[in-house]
């Protein structure tokens, strides 16, 4: 059976700032990220692929940048786990406009 891990944290900082730490914490604990949903400027879902034996690697660089999860329940001895961090933005407006180029 393969784990899913699961963090989910409330943040103040910048909304570019906070991805970019999670980006560099996957990078710094070996893993990466798979994939990614941008909800406005209110929250980001980022889905990760990360060694089994480095998670707390990754939720320690998490604290470093200022980032605090809940610690994943247990450990697993897989190879490699699949996982989301759920970023929530206090400072979110939920109107993130983006100019679109016109096009014929």
């Amino acid at each position: 059976m393969r784990s899913f891990l699961k963090y989910e944290a409330v943040v103040a900082m910048d909304r570019n700032g906070a991805l970019t730490a999670v980006a560099d914490a996957l990078g710094a604990a070996g893993g990466w990220i798979v994939d990614h949903t941008l909800f406005s400027d209110v929250m980001a879902t980022i889905r990760f692929s990360l060694p089994g034996d480095r998670t707390g690697a990754f939720e320690a660089a998490l604290a470093d940048a200022g980032l605090t999860v809940d610690p994943a329940p247990g450990r697993s001895d897989a190879v490699e786990l699949n996982g989301a961090i759920t970023l929530t933005f206090t400072q979110g407006t939920g109107d993130l406009r983006r100019d679109v180029p016109a096009f014929s």
